[in-house]
């Protein structure tokens, strides 16, 4: 831990009380298989555990104390209101004694790519970034508290699924830089509407430094609205309109990479981006942008985007034992990142393009109309064949259908892996749903 805390700091930082004796605090966990002698335990809750539970258990592995929301028979414990904001009290101070600057992104598509990219094409800086897509309350908290004196930056993904949790999280991460890298509906049920999403999303720029650097999509519908947040604090924006700070032109979209020209101030330099997709050429200026704002020449920043970033089920490029084609984009989903992966298909030099799609979650009452839009928009563009796994799915299937289309509906996901087997070299694939569709299933029974 990048610093020394006492249970005391710990119960001023969190509004608690000390009960016991006040001793020093090595490390903060809240699982108790990973105690380690001298840390305090924090007892989270969710839906179907409670770290109260494992208090006593805490304090005989080795923990000094234990963060608690109740009275408990321990030497000693640090009594809160509320364990999970009390977690991320005790990150935050540890983020406060971080000197380096601390870059967060949001947004509903992109995140984890950018984040990833970002850190990776920091290549002369000790970088920690959060892990996987530990994005929420517990991850993010959790995420600082990894901070040593060996870092130089934190890149930070913060993501969000109810009303109120990115101001949360900005409050914890206080960060110098945001990016935020556009609005979709990709949380209806959560947020309630597009707008609610905007409006969430831009909580990161009002918890920000106040002297920050925001990096914002100009593109998006709710570029004006994100900038009438800024207050005063530097801001940069990225997009294809000429209007942008940064801006992409004499764009060339190719099956696994995209060329472009980006245009900075009174530079103008040719790009290769490693990434398929105009979503990765926007996904790129942003990382760019980030760059330029932790210091990084415009020329050295660009020549970044030629490495590409492998994101494990972000349009990962496979084949089948038969030879096919297969675009694992399984990490998770929403209408705009579909879409995406969608015309990411469609420019792939196969014969045949196939799209094997599982259900979308979190859209609330736009289910049904988000997925029949999903399998207009794949007949428009050309898509040879549609196999949906499931009965929510199926209804893009069957607009699909309707348009003249061949839509296959399949019940399970060794199903669909059956219907597409078969396929060989002439064919592309790609496999596409919500984290809760599971559809790495149907990657897995290809792979058997």
């Amino acid at each position: 831990m990048l610093i020394n805390l006492t249970l005391s700091d710990i119960a001023q930082a969190c509004g608690g009380e000390l009960i016991g004796v006040d001793q020093v605090v090595s490390s903060v966990v809240t699982d108790t298989r990973k105690i380690s002698e001298g840390c305090v335990f924090v007892a989270l809750k969710g839906e179907r555990f409670d770290g109260h539970d494992y208090a006593l258990n805490a304090i005989k592995a080795g923990a000094v104390a234990v963060v608690t929301d109740r009275d408990l028979d321990l030497p000693s414990y640090v009594k809160v209101v509320d364990t999970r904001l009390a977690y991320g009290a005790i990150a935050n101070l540890v983020r406060a004694a971080f000197h380096g600057p601390v870059v967060c992104i949001t947004g509903s598509n992109g995140k984890t790519t950018v984040k990833d990219w970002l850190a990776q094409s920091l290549v002369d800086k000790n970088v920690l970034k959060t892990h996987a897509n530990l994005n929420n309350q517990i991850g993010l908290p959790q995420t600082l508290l990894e901070l040593n004196g060996h870092h130089d930056v934190a890149v930070i993904e913060a993501g969000t699924s109810f009303s109120g949790e990115i101001a949360l999280l900005a409050k914890i991460a206080v960060p110098d830089v945001v990016i935020l890298t556009n609005a979709s509906g990709s949380h209806f049920e959560g947020l309630g509407s597009l707008e609610g999403i905007a409006k969430e999303k831009g909580e990161l720029i009002s918890g920000a430094a106040l002297d920050a650097t925001l990096i914002l999509n100009s593109d998006d519908a709710y570029f004006d609205y994100w900038c009438s947040l800024a207050k005063g604090r530097q801001m940069y924006s990225f997009g294809f309109s000429s209007q942008a700070d940064l801006r992409a032109s004499n764009v060339e979209l190719e099956a696994e990479s995209s060329k472009a020209i980006f245009h900075f101030c009174d530079e103008a330099l040719p790009v290769l981006i490693a990434g398929a997709g105009k979503h990765q050429i926007a996904n790129g200026m942003a990382v760019v942008l980030a760059m330029l704002a932790l210091g990084v020449e415009f020329r050295v920043a660009v020549s970044k985007l030629a490495t590409p970033v492998h994101v494990s089920g972000r349009l990962e490029r496979l084949r089948t034992k038969n030879g096919a084609l297969l675009i694992n984009d399984c990490y998770n989903a929403s209408p705009t990142s579909v879409e995406a992966a969608i015309d990411v298909l469609a420019i792939q030099s196969a014969e045949e393009t196939w799209l094997v799609l599982g259900a979308l979650g979190e859209l609330g009452d736009q289910r049904d109309e988000i997925h029949r839009g999903l399998g207009l928009y794949a007949k428009n563009k050309g898509i040879s064949c549609l196999i949906c796994v499931g009965p929510i799915a199926a209804m893009a299937g069957f607009a699909f259908r309707a348009e003249g289309g061949n839509a296959i509906i399949c019940d399970t996901h060794e199903e669909a892996a059956t219907v597409v087997r078969p396929l060989d070299k002439k064919h592309a694939i790609l496999v596409k749903g919500s984290r809760s569709a599971k559809m790495e299933n149907v990657i897995e029974a290809l792979n058997n």
